[in-house]
């Protein structure tokens, strides 16, 4: 695991400040640093060793000095591939997963990436070619940003890396904007800032002779195998998902350094967890986090049970609301952009904490937009008979709701977004924060003429994107395949991918094997959500591994209690920073609308810690990186 950086100009290079570029992503590679230059273009590195850690430094070239390769990630069947190369001719220096990138690059061009099994996003330099070669993996774990103008392209890990170049100028993308306000994390290839980009999962760039162009390597189907004239039977499909579950297990475990879980006491981390004892030859060390708030903030003593049950070396964090003034402004630092993700908090601190015991963690993320955990998925396929009810009807049974009712006032929230006939619009409509309705009263005049007319064709073109893409009738499938374009990526990988690496820690993700998300989307979604059942086939496949009370407790998200902090702890904090002079008078917002927002949450009238959280992380991102305000 590393974090790379490199520069393509046509002009002379300042090595001294790409080093400097390099440097930037430390936290991503604290253990080395390593950087070559070659005429117009600089490769530069930093590594977290984690396989060969004496011998996988990096750049890494072939035999005869002419193709050099920094990676960043894990290639997960690295030892499967090396005696096929060595088969064909290829020498070997070393025992990392580096080296054989490079060789089969070599071997197969493009088409290695079809062969790899990992995470990544690396950079391969043709010398003789006089070409730049840019990939990044299936599912998208991990990031690679890069900024093109016509006379240089400069790539990164993080964003921070292209923005330390004088020649990028730090300048707000409207469209990167109303994507953040809309929901609370860029969207993909677009980000927060003009010109600077986000390689598309399952995509690969080439550079050369002044053309730029990307290409999709990947993707996955959605054809259901439990269709008359199916060959598989839900007993196989089980059985299927249950030795892929322990062979993507495994594979993550390989390290030369110590490896543990996150644990939060769900189906997907519990299972993850007895997998991993299956193939350990000792306790393995698991983590979790809990708010000293209790209630639905603390999930510690379900992880407590699974742990005792697995007999694990379990560690537990208690987290106070002081944990996070201290927190939030690395967190700007560290995600570039604005992120309004809050569970990002407790995973920076539960990372850190775990990076004092190990350097890697494997982590559940994935299972509930594989196998449907989202309640979401299950009350969507009810839009097309909503949509059949007359509008006066539906306005008798939803009526005005006011005060206290905020249960209430969220199912009637339900019912409109069910009522949208538009599929790419209604599911992303469930992901929204600010509706446009909201960004008409927040938006300035002038931002709201800068990005006139990007709905639908803007904000929802993932979503319109995505669903097109997910060609069969499996009406599940479908919504689970659009959480896995969008939200997947561009929220919880950016999320584990920034958090962990900060505290250079490296997180892998068994449920995202490229075998098992193709295996997911060939079951038909009847098999994962059955009489509000969810994730119903991974239970059948994990029931013998972890305690019942995991099984069939009711799902709950990683919850972190803004709601109640907004309107004590922090409700001065929030006014102060929301409502300063300098915040009002960029132009951006209308104060009185923002004003309206902190005095409804305070007083309860509304809940509003999602708007306020998504206003505060832009107006402290402003001020560090467009204003260069010192953290």
């Amino acid at each position: 695991m590393c974090g790379i950086y490199g520069h393509l100009t046509d002009s002379e290079l300042d090595i001294q400040r790409a080093e400097k570029s390099t440097d930037l992503l430390a936290h991503r590679g604290p253990d080395e640093r390593g950087t070559v230059l070659c005429g117009n273009v600089f490769l530069g590195m930093r590594r977290l060793s984690i396989i060969d850690l004496s011998g996988g430094q990096q750049p890494i070239w072939n035999e005869d000095q002419t193709r050099c390769v920094v990676f960043n990630g894990e290639l997960y069947n690295f030892l499967d591939l090396k005696p096929e190369l060595e088969s064909k001719g290829h020498l070997f220096r070393t025992r990392s997963d580096t080296e054989i990138v490079l060789h089969a690059y070599e071997e197969w061009g493009p088409d290695c990436l079809r062969r790899f099994n990992g995470m990544f996003a690396f950079a391969v330099w043709d010398q003789r070619l006089r070409r730049l070669f840019l990939a990044r993996d299936r599912i998208g774990e991990k990031p690679l940003y890069y900024y093109q103008d016509g006379k240089r392209l400069i790539f990164g890990s993080e964003i921070k890396a292209i923005l330390a170049d004088p020649v990028v100028q730090r300048r707000l993308n409207p469209r990167g904007l109303v994507n953040y306000l809309t929901f609370g994390h860029a969207i993909a290839p677009e980000t927060i800032y003009q010109n600077i980009y986000k390689l598309l999962p399952a995509h690969y760039l080439v550079a050369q002779n002044g053309d730029i162009r990307t290409v999709q390597y990947w993707q996955v189907g959605i054809e259901p195998q439990l269709t008359p004239g199916s060959t598989l039977s839900e007993v196989e499909l089980v059985k299927k998902l249950q030795l892929l579950l322990e062979d993507s297990v495994r594979r993550r475990m390989v390290a030369d350094v110590p490896v543990g879980a996150f644990l939060s006491g769900g189906i997907d981390s519990s299972a993850i967890v007895a997998l991993m004892k299956r193939n350990a030859n000792g306790p393995i060390k698991t983590f979790s986090l809990g708010f000293n708030i209790g209630g639905a903030y603390n999930e510690l003593s379900d992880a407590r049970l699974v742990a005792k049950y697995l007999g694990t070396k379990h560690y537990e964090l208690h987290v106070e609301h002081v944990d996070l003034i201290q927190t939030l402004q690395k967190l700007i630092y560290h995600y570039d952009e604005p992120f309004a993700d809050p569970a990002g908090f407790p995973v920076y601190l539960l990372s850190r904490f775990a990076r004092e015991h190990v350097k890697v963690v494997l982590s559940g993320d994935g299972g509930d937009e594989l196998f449907g955990g989202y309640r979401r998925y299950a009350v969507d396929r009810f839009a097309p008979l909503y949509q059949r009810f007359p509008t006066i009807l539906t306005r008798k049974l939803l009526p005005e709701l006011t005060g206290k009712l905020s249960r209430l006032r969220r199912t009637k929230s339900v019912f409109r977004t069910l009522g949208l006939p538009d599929p790419a619009c209604r599911y992303a409509s469930w992901l929204t924060i600010f509706s446009p309705e909201m960004q008409a009263e927040l938006l300035k005049f002038e931002l709201q003429q800068a990005v006139s007319g990007y709905d639908p064709t803007g904000t929802h073109q993932g979503y319109y994107h995505a669903l097109n893409g997910a060609t069969a009738n499996d009406h599940l499938n479908r919504m689970m395949y659009v959480d896995c374009k969008t939200l997947l990526v561009d929220g919880y990988m950016e999320k584990l991918d920034k958090t962990t690496m900060a505290c250079g820690l490296e997180a892998r993700v068994p449920l995202l094997d490229y075998r098992l998300v193709e295996l997911a989307f060939q079951i038909p979604g009847r098999l994962k959500i059955r009489r509000g059942s969810s994730k119903r086939i991974l239970k059948q496949a994990v029931h013998d591994l972890i305690p019942s009370r995991v099984l069939h407790k009711p799902k709950h998200g990683f919850a972190v209690p803004l709601d109640p902090w907004f309107r004590a702890e922090f409700k001065d904090f929030l006014f102060e920073v929301l409502l300063d002079k300098r915040t009002l008078q960029r132009g951006y917002f209308n104060g009185d609308f923002i004003e309206r927002l902190w005095r409804e949450h305070l007083h309860g009238r509304e809940v509003r810690d999602a708007h306020l959280w998504v206003l505060l992380n832009f107006e402290l991102w402003h001020r560090a990186y467009l204003e260069n305000e010192p953290i």
